[in-house]
């Protein structure tokens, strides 16, 4: 139960902000979970990573700008001051099993994928390999590592790119997401530059067969044990690459829900979706991600803690579904391990 009596209300902790790239998406998530949250149901504490590595303690949300040192809130403290995690703390170190792990630590119950799951699916590298072995379709890529690789190395995984891809390609860090360091590729003279923005974001880069006439289409998974999978949904894109500024400031993007896919379409990316969340050993909550040509329907990633920003597929895909906001936030409590 939540009201555990008369007088007592559960006590949630919405963790945001945090280390990486997409700090700012996950103060804007957060935003929104504050505004359609169920304040008769349980009680509501924000807990702001900020990026000086310190947890503070806020009593609204724009107290981000204004920090003190008084409210900072150590981790030994976390289990006095809440019962559960409700994480907003998209990419690396929020998204990773960093936090994830603080959190058992403390023996704290969170929302979304356990330790595993999240470093798994976070790393795209480690991903495709997992999901290659188990023969699922993804689009042809090469890995440059480039801690292990020597130069020597390096330059054999390039040229096999050059011989076995085809324009364009996507160079992307495999520890990253909300598009942040990708680049899209149509002429190999510009490819050292994208690996050199990939490597600024991580020190392992991917490098992607580009699909002609992709449709980038996006399924919602929710649940433990029982999953509820949402209908596919389509990101109609208003430029050539969904970049960081499209998703996030541009917009031109437009949602389509459902996304308009045959019988047979749809029910083979549900399927897939519901068997690589269970591949992943992925909990709660997650969005998986595909790319489908005319021919063919190709697994690209999962997304454990997906965006939850006005503009964001994940919850319209459980809304659209059925879900309001509100009911929504319950449920990802209510399935906190």
């Amino acid at each position: 139960m939540v009201i555990q009596s008369n007088n007592y209300m559960r006590k949630i902790a919405l963790f945001f902000g945090g280390l990486s790239n997409e700090a700012e998406v996950s103060i804007t998530s957060a935003q929104n979970i504050v505004n359609n949250f169920d304040y008769r149901r349980q009680q509501l504490i924000l807990i702001y990573w900020h990026k000086d590595g310190y947890f503070y303690k806020l009593s609204k949300m724009g107290q981000v700008k204004t920090l003190k040192s008084k409210q900072r809130l150590e981790v030994s403290a976390f289990k006095e001051n809440f019962e559960t995690a409700l994480l907003m703390t998209h990419g690396r170190y929020g998204e990773d099993g960093i936090l994830q792990g603080i959190l058992e630590g403390q023996n704290i119950s969170y929302s979304g994928c356990g330790v595993l799951s999240s470093a798994l699916c976070m790393d795209k590298a480690v991903f495709k390999r997992l999901m290659d072995g188990q023969g699922i379709l993804q689009v042809p890529y090469f890995l440059l590592d480039l801690l292990r690789d020597n130069i020597k190395e390096r330059n054999t995984v390039i040229a096999k790119c050059k011989r076995d891809l085809s324009l364009p390609v996507f160079v992307k860090p495999a520890n990253s997401g909300s598009s942040v360091g990708i680049t899209k590729v149509e002429s190999w003279t510009k490819l050292n530059s994208a690996i050199k923005l990939a490597a600024q974001h991580d020190s392992k880069i991917l490098i992607e067969q580009g699909v002609k006439e992709v449709r980038e289409i996006e399924v919602a998974v929710l649940g433990n044990d029982k999953l509820s999978i949402s209908m596919p949904g389509e990101l109609d894109l208003g430029q050539a690459f969904y970049d960081y500024d499209e998703k996030y400031k541009n917009s031109h993007a437009q949602m389509l829900i459902p996304a308009s896919l045959s019988k047979q379409q749809i029910e083979k990316i549900r399927i897939l979706a519901g068997r690589a969340y269970r591949l992943a050993d992925c909990r709660g909550f997650a969005r998986v991600d595909f790319f489908v040509d005319d021919k063919k329907i190709y697994l690209n990633e999962i997304n454990t803690l997906p965006g939850f920003t006005d503009i964001s597929m994940y919850p319209q895909l459980m809304m659209h579904g059925g879900y309001t906001y509100k009911g929504l936030i319950n449920k990802l409590i209510d399935l906190a391990v």
